[in-house]
């Protein structure tokens, strides 16, 4: 798709300034053969431990932006509030594996599951793969669902994952509706958003979102957001930084402001 393929690990972007991470070398582990943090690390050996292994750390490296941004997050708010758009019915491997992984990483957050296949939704909670889950139904990509997830959910979220349909305008249709449920401080996840190009994932559409937007073109200008805060014909808005790497962001919102000495 025009782009290119070189040594960079990930870009991370702030108000005015970014840093941007080299590929880490090559060391032989057990699943993958990358030096890890200690914190992607736990993630991979945790997701190692079930049966499916999700494909967040096989066929994806989802465990860079998790291991940096959600374990930590975690840690400082064992409490928090998470809501996960996909249960993964359509994988091959059959659904429930990040609820597993969910679960076993963060004991005591509330947790809350969104999928769209209301059948493998019923199947899954009669096998007792959504025990411990608060469950939503429909369509990500309809605001009407949307307003009805947010509504029964009381909103409020720490931490949302999307890892659902992956069309451009699923994506921007849930972003649009949950991002202000964030809480200050909180985090987005945003998986797949490599497939935004790929036609099988351009036939989705909504009356402000065509088939031809491409939701990784607006990752870009949200760069400049946060780079020109405002200026230069960028928004200004409480985005607090962008992380992304192979196939995936995340984005944090501001945080409260805080009273300094100067």
């Amino acid at each position: 798709y025009g782009s290119r393929k070189w040594d960079v690990n990930f870009i991370h972007c702030q108000a005015e300034a970014c840093v941007i991470g080299k590929k880490p070398p090559k060391v032989e582990t057990n699943m993958v053969k990358l030096e890890l943090l200690v914190e992607e690390s736990h993630f991979v050996e945790t997701a190692r431990a079930f049966t499916p292994i999700t494909d967040k750390i096989t066929t994806h490296s989802y465990y860079t932006m998790y291991g940096r941004f959600l374990l930590p997050y975690y840690r400082r708010n064992p409490d928090m509030k998470m809501f996960e758009i996909g249960l993964g019915c359509d994988m091959n491997y059959g659904p429930g594996a990040s609820v597993a992984l969910w679960r076993k990483l963060f004991p005591q957050a509330e947790l809350w599951e969104a999928e769209y296949n209301a059948t493998c939704v019923d199947f899954a909670t009669k096998q007792g793969m959504l025990d411990g889950f608060n469950v939503l139904v429909g369509d990500q990509g309809n605001n009407q669902t949307l307003d009805g997830w947010i509504e029964k959910s009381g909103g409020e979220f720490d931490v949302i994952i999307d890892d659902g349909g992956h069309h451009n305008c699923q994506i921007m249709a849930s972003f649009a509706k949950l991002w202000p449920t964030v809480k200050p401080g909180g985090l987005y996840f945003i998986e797949d958003v490599a497939v935004g190009k790929w036609m099988g994932y351009r036939k989705y559409k909504t009356a402000s979102c065509p088939r031809t937007f491409i939701f990784s073109h607006l990752l870009q200008d949200w760069v400049d957001d946060l780079v020109y805060q405002g200026g230069y014909g960028s928004n200004k808005w409480d985005i607090h930084f962008m992380f992304c790497q192979n196939e995936a962001c995340v984005l944090g919102k501001k945080p409260l402001a805080i009273e300094s000495n100067k």
